[in-house]
């Protein structure tokens, strides 16, 4: 076998190996998991989480946490948008947590009802990709080009295969028949 052949089939192996042991580990509660993709849009938790990443996050009983933790939580349970911030003290109310980049603690005490979970690890830049899907050009150039390539080159396989096919079935009626115990030949 060739070694480059060899290569490739190695690095595939490789790839879905890592891929089923995020998915394993890692599954989104959209897959009924429990871990979510937060993106990070402000700079408040710089530089442990820099604007543009995605934070991984994990359910969590709150009674486990502890002050350095970082947290992802909302401010109420009407709301729908999410913070992630580090626990810096905890009271008998919640959490008091504040941003790396913040002078100040956060004006709010998290409840422990609020809480989302703890963020796991930070995958870096990958919230920029998920941002720039969500506009028109992004769509287009990451979504709707690839997408209609791989129609086109699926349509063309069809066709050479279609084109493959007729041609056997043209050389099978040109060919004389042999009639193996007479010998004789019909055209």
């Amino acid at each position: 076998m060739d070694t480059k052949k060899i290569i490739k089939i190695a690095l595939i192996i490789g790839i879905a190996t890592i891929i089923a042991i995020f998915t394993v580990l890692y599954r989104p509660v959209s897959l009924w998991g429990d871990t979510r993709y937060e993106p990070v849009y402000s700079g408040s938790m710089e530089p442990a989480i820099p604007v543009g990443g995605v934070v991984v996050i994990k359910t969590v009983d709150t009674e486990t946490l502890k002050v350095g933790d970082i947290i992802c939580f909302k401010l109420s349970e009407s709301t729908t948008t999410s913070i992630t911030h580090r626990i810096i003290n905890i009271t008998d109310e919640g959490f008091i947590t504040k941003g790396d980049a913040n002078e100040d603690p956060d004006q709010w005490i998290v409840k422990k009802e609020n809480v989302i979970g703890k963020a796991i690890f930070t995958i870096p830049y990958i919230g920029y990709l998920g941002y720039f899907v969500r506009t028109p050009i992004g769509f287009i150039l990451l979504i709707v080009i690839p997408a209609t390539l791989i129609i086109i080159m699926e349509i063309r396989s069809i066709i050479i295969e279609t084109r493959k096919q007729n041609k056997v079935e043209r050389r099978c009626w040109r060919k004389p028949l042999i009639f193996p115990k007479r010998g004789i030949r019909h055209a």
